[in-house]
């Protein structure tokens, strides 16, 4: 059947239109709850690695859950990128994170630390893992995870004060948790180490004192003995 050119040019228009609609939403950047799932999945890869004891692995899918909320806005709080926006004159609400959605990633953010702190702890990488308890606590009440495995990093390199208060608190806020037990029990022997050791330097600081004054004083008291000899005579 015979088609008019303005069916043909139309129905032109309306595909090209289609295909170009299609295009733009490829085009367009993920949204909030888009990037925050696909960090929760990098998340549940990093713990998989761990559970293979993969850990090098693991921290790396870590990181990149960081890569994708880094960026995001939680109301009331700044930004790097947020604060970038405001100097050039720009703003991003499309990366505004929801109100209801805040307490996910937060949560979302500080079980990532305390698992990356984890794997620094499996690689006696005892800086990291403290650096990465501590930002795992920024913001948020006192978490037993973060204290418990700094107090161990402390305890590994001989913090011992560090590891003191850190231990103390995780057991304050979980009580029936053994595994600080065992922990406060190694912090206790260390202290006697330590104490152990400090007298052992100061003993043999003491008798190097002593001995030196013995060898300054034995000439003289020889001297005076062969005088006494020579009087007698």
């Amino acid at each position: 059947p015979f088609v008019s050119d303005s069916v043909f040019i139309g129905e032109s228009i309306r595909l090209a239109m289609a295909s170009s609609s299609a295009a733009t939403a490829e085009a367009l950047p993920p949204t909030v709850l888009e990037q925050v799932e696909q960090a929760e999945q990098y998340k549940q890869k990093g713990n998989g690695h761990f559970k293979e004891a993969d850990y090098r692995k693991a921290l790396g899918s870590y990181h990149r859950v960081f890569c994708f909320v880094n960026g995001l806005q939680v109301p009331g709080e700044g930004s790097e990128a947020a604060s970038y926006g405001q100097m050039m004159g720009k703003s991003s609400p499309g990366l505004q994170v929801p109100a209801e959605k805040v307490e996910d990633l937060r949560l979302l953010k500080q079980s990532t630390y305390l698992n990356m702190a984890a794997c620094y702890l499996k690689l006696d990488e005892y800086d990291k893992c403290i650096t990465t308890c501590t930002k795992a606590m920024s913001g948020s009440e006192p978490n037993s995870k973060a204290h418990f495995r700094r107090g161990q990093a402390h305890l590994a390199m001989r913090n011992l004060d560090e590891a003191k208060a850190d231990l103390e608190l995780a057991k304050q806020l979980v009580p029936e948790d053994a595994a600080c037990d065992k922990e406060l029990r190694k912090l206790k022997q260390a202290f006697k180490d330590h104490a152990a050791k400090e007298k052992q330097t100061f003993a043999k600081m003491f008798n190097s004192k002593d001995k030196d004054r013995l060898e300054e004083e034995l000439p003289a008291c020889i001297a005076a003995e062969g005088s006494l000899a020579a009087t007698a005579e």
